[in-house]
């Protein structure tokens, strides 16, 4: 936001972007969804059971209605950063009735917390949505986050992406998709992969790569 660092501190910055930039998403996300043609693949495992959803950071600005296909009732948890940016998406997806645990994928990042939090939902059957790339990348990377919720819970993750066929690609390190009204949007909830508890982790973090490389090729 170097445009404004003439008028505005930094702090003044974050408050109007925590402030205004979840309702400036949420209304053009709600534009973008009536105007599109949307059409859904959702695996029965994902509306059958609770879930960890894996989408990558990106990708997330239409989850929301995704999500609102596969559960009649909102009961997931999303994985945010710590930082002011994960305050904004924590408020977007509140107003989607969903709730948020701050914290990192990473455990190495002080993710700890998070990730018990996380587990402890999982096992009383909440869904949880994870970023493995977020919250600052590399691209399309997998923190050991999400692989040690989905060994030590025994809970099946779930790739989701959402595919629009014409959007706006911004100039971030995610490279933040939005869909363009009026286009197609297909939304994708794969069949769960699992992990046994003695995997190694290298070898699951492989799979989950394979695994979502898959999706994204659809």
């Amino acid at each position: 936001m170097a445009l404004f660092d003439s008028f505005l501190t930094r702090q003044q910055q974050h408050i109007l972007k925590i402030k205004f930039m979840p309702s400036l998403m949420f209304y053009i996300s709600k534009t973008i969804y009536i105007t599109c043609k949307n059409e859904f693949h959702i695996s029965n495992y994902a509306k059958n059971n609770n879930f960890i959803a894996c989408l990558w950071h990106g990708n997330f600005l239409m989850m929301p209605y995704l999500y609102a296909k596969i559960k009649d009732k909102p009961n997931m948890s999303l994985i945010t950063a710590s930082h002011n940016d994960g305050a904004v998406v924590e408020l977007y997806f509140k107003k989607f009735q969903l709730d948020s645990i701050r914290g990192s994928t990473g455990v190495q990042k002080g993710g700890t917390k998070a990730l018990i939090q996380a587990i402890r939902e999982l096992k009383v059957g909440k869904d949880i949505a994870v970023t493995p790339d977020g919250p600052k990348g590399p691209y399309k990377s997998v923190a050991n986050g999400i692989l040690l919720m989905a060994i030590k819970s025994g809970v099946g993750i779930c790739g989701c992406r959402v595919k629009p066929s014409r959007y706006w690609e911004l100039k971030t390190w995610d490279k933040f998709c939005i869909p363009k009204p009026f286009s197609k949007i297909d939304y994708y909830v794969s069949e769960p992969l699992f992990f046994p508890r003695d995997i190694d982790i290298e070898e699951a973090k492989n799979r989950l790569i394979c695994y979502m490389q898959k999706l994204d090729n659809l």
